[in-house]
């Protein structure tokens, strides 16, 4: 088999390629984006490598890591893997990249601190199969702490079908776990690289309108909590998922398919999500619009509550 050496990192930077078979093309692309994860990503290369399923091949894209991602892998030797460096550019951008960059009919993403079940990939590929339209197949995770120990799963119920509804009221699509048609994800346009957060959820959104998707009943990957995660939470990430959520709703066809009542519900329940976290980033005054914003969109006694309890407390904010 012949190889081909990709020049993926500027002049000087050690361990600036990596040998790819490119005569070989693989049905799944199982695609990684990474950001100075290295101990964490030969845990999650590993949970790869162990796939019941063989038909697929691997690309990383290293969003600019300064922790010797690039020596790990070449040191590693890993087979059918293509790794490409850029200078970073976020999480969406690392993963249109791997859109760009994947040769197989579909791509399944993992996050570069999670783990795949063995036989996911072969589920998932299963349930993209059993269908004559193109479909997105996903399903439930287990919840594990930094040291692969397993502390709990998702509980929230999968749908199957056209799920906008659903996906608009609770976020239970995740990039890791799903298996998506690479035609479906171009003819989306990728994600969408204005967004620090919550690009993914935007673009399965999205995708929810045009697209019928696949529940899977068991766990298709561990998800991991540290102190690294992107997903952290914050009032600026709260803000964005609420962002996303109303140009969804408002620009993008959601309002054409959602029920009013629900729609304001999930845009009041997000909004008391921000004020919650303003407040305990001791922005008050912001704090105080979202709750009043969230019982004016949906009238709430915890919302009224925290607006009443918070004014109480800082009078002299206005």
């Amino acid at each position: 088999m012949s190889y081909k050496r990709e020049h993926t990192k500027p002049p000087g930077i050690p361990n600036s390629f990596f040998t790819v078979p490119f005569e070989m093309k693989s049905k799944v692309s199982i695609c990684v984006p990474t950001y100075n994860r290295k101990d964490y990503l030969a845990e999650t290369l590993a949970s790869v490598y162990s796939q019941t399923y063989t038909d697929y091949e691997v690309v990383v894209v290293d969003d600019g890591s300064t922790d010797g991602t690039s020596d790990m892998i070449e040191r590693a030797g890993y087979k059918n893997l293509r790794y490409h460096w850029q200078k970073n550019s976020g999480d969406a951008a690392a993963r249109n990249k791997l859109i760009n960059l994947a040769q197989g009919q579909y791509i399944t993403f993992v996050d570069s601190d999670d783990l795949l079940m063995p036989d996911s990939v072969e589920r998932l590929i299963r349930a993209e199969e059993s269908q004559d339209d193109a479909v997105i197949a996903y399903g439930p995770y287990l919840r594990i702490d930094e040291n692969g120990k397993v502390y709990g799963a998702s509980k929230r119920k999968l749908y199957s079908g056209f799920i906008t509804k659903y996906l608009f009221e609770s976020i239970i699509v995740h990039s890791c776990g799903s298996m998506f048609p690479k035609q479906v994800l171009e003819q989306a346009g990728g994600f969408d690289q204005s967004l620090p957060v919550c690009s993914d959820y935007d673009l399965w959104l999205r995708l929810s309108l045009k697209c019928r998707f696949i529940a899977l009943s068991g766990p298709t990957f561990k998800r991991r909590r540290h102190q690294g995660n992107l997903s952290v939470i914050s009032s600026g990430n709260q803000i964005t998922e609420l962002k996303v959520l109303e140009c969804f709703y408002f620009e993008k066809g959601g309002k054409s398919i959602i029920p009013k009542r629900i729609a304001m519900r999930r845009l009041s329940r997000q909004q008391y999500r921000a004020g919650k976290y303003l407040l305990k980033e001791k922005d008050t005054k912001k704090a105080i619009q979202y709750f009043r914003t969230s019982f004016l969109q949906h009238p709430n006694l915890k919302a009224l509550w925290m607006q009443g309890l918070t004014i109480l407390k800082y009078p002299y904010i206005k």
